[in-house]
């Protein structure tokens, strides 16, 4: 009887995480895609640009993703960033010629000022920032 009622309690236990999980939205590593008009004017400008360069099944871009993320939120006054989708974003990412993911360009005034391929910690990227800035 003591088993029955331990492994009730597990299956039990085990069905409300799993309810609960599946009920929550899986917190997004990434925004919404960008258009290429949007992209445009965003690069064009006076500041700073980081681009994040990424796919959805690269395990060092989500690996990297929350780096990204709080370069944004520490460093809003250094630099914008924009993550771009480079599948579904084939017209924008063909014109950098990527040859990994990530891959990570700088921009400032419309032109490539730094280029990185490949993981980058939070330290590296903030590195850059300051570097290009």
């Amino acid at each position: 009887m003591r088993f029955t009622f331990r492994f009730s309690l597990l299956t039990l236990a085990f069905a409300l995480i799993t309810t609960v999980s599946c009920q929550n939205k899986p917190a997004s590593s990434h925004d919404e895609p960008i258009t290429e008009k949007s992209f445009d004017a965003t690069i064009g400008g006076n500041k700073l640009v980081m681009v994040d360069f990424y796919t959805t099944w690269c395990g060092p871009c989500k690996k990297m993703a929350p780096f990204v993320q709080q370069i944004r939120e520490n460093r809003a006054s250094d630099v914008v960033v924009l993550k771009v989708d480079a599948e579904a974003q084939a017209g924008i990412a063909d014109r950098y010629r990527l040859e990994g993911y990530p891959t990570v360009i700088f921009f400032k005034n419309g032109q490539v000022v730094g280029r990185v391929l490949g993981y980058q910690t939070y330290e590296n990227l903030s590195g850059f920032v300051d570097r290009f800035k």
